[in-house]
């Protein structure tokens, strides 16, 4: 039987324990799981895991899963966190099929898909896979646009994704084109680690980097995690997607470094890329990279 997956978690999380400190942070992460978990309920929906700052939850069906993720930003945009001056964004992703459930947990195509449009998600937005689009009644459909499509690791096709609109929402209208016509177009990716290098195209698939074994770039290091990060295609660029325990940091031509930690970064021109500490460590787990 076809289900409806969702990920919904906090925006920012990593700056919310800087400001209020561990102990306030943790309360402030606590209520806003509680809260979530109460609106998901209310729609018919299962809690089936929490993770940190994130919930994971199922729907027998589409309709109540964006019904409950519209609710879910409203409730949140609408009013702070009690006992904390503080707004909190979400960001939550759906995807919809068949799933197989064993211990109170789900596993399947489906959960993987619906992570991976949950990383995608900025804040206060809720992206949904094409599969959901098509199990939404008419006028939940209607309020829906073509967001991007995407390259997922195990996939040759690319996944087309859905943005849902909300009427709380001001939203800038979109060309009809998801692919941009401006800026120079990169072709291809250059990735160079210790003498090795691979080159991915245009119409390469997901590109995993992490010290697994069954990544497609091996990246050994105590804090590379085992599917630390990934490069994909979308609209005509290179994205590089953080999905690690420590973050990943890129550094430009131009010597600044950025720090990414489950968020992505288009490759610009040429730089480094280091898995789970900065390349400042100069501890032999740098990676360079050009765009052409």
């Amino acid at each position: 039987m076809k289900h409806a997956i969702m990920f919904s978690d906090i925006v920012g999380s990593t700056q919310l324990y800087e400001k209020l400190g561990d102990s306030d942070a943790a309360e402030c992460v606590n209520q806003c799981i509680s809260r979530m978990s109460e609106i998901v309920r209310s729609y018919g929906g299962n809690i089936i895991n929490t993770i940190g700052d994130e919930i994971m939850c199922c729907f027998k069906s589409a309709d109540p899963a964006v019904l409950a993720a519209n609710h879910i930003h409203e409730a949140f945009c609408s009013e702070a966190v009690t006992g904390f001056d503080i707004k909190i964004s979400l960001r939550i992703g759906i995807d919809y099929g068949e799933i197989v459930t064993r211990d109170n947990d789900v596993f399947g195509d489906v959960v993987n898909v619906a992570a991976r449009i949950a990383n995608i998600a900025v804040a206060n937005q809720t992206i949904v896979s094409e599969k959901l689009i098509m199990g939404l009644s008419y006028d939940l459909r209607n309020k829906t646009r073509k967001y991007d499509r995407i390259a997922v690791k195990g996939k040759t096709d690319l996944l087309t994704l859905f943005e849902v609109m909300r009427e709380d929402r001001d939203v800038t209208v979109m060309r009809n084109s998801i692919t941009s016509t401006h800026g120079n177009i990169v072709q291809s990716l250059h990735l160079i680690y210790k003498g090795k290098s691979v080159t991915l195209q245009s119409n390469s698939k997901a590109f995993v980097l992490g010290r697994s074994i069954n990544s497609d770039l091996v990246v050994e290091g105590g804090l590379v995690s085992r599917s630390h990060a990934y490069c994909v295609y979308r609209r005509e660029k290179f994205i590089l997607i953080d999905q690690s325990t420590n973050g990943t940091f890129v550094k430009t031509a131009e010597g600044r470094e950025v720090y990414l930690r489950r968020e992505e970064i288009p490759q610009i021109g040429r730089g480094t890329i280091s898995l789970g500490e900065s390349a400042r460590m100069d501890n032999g787990q740098v990676l360079q990279f050009i765009c052409v």
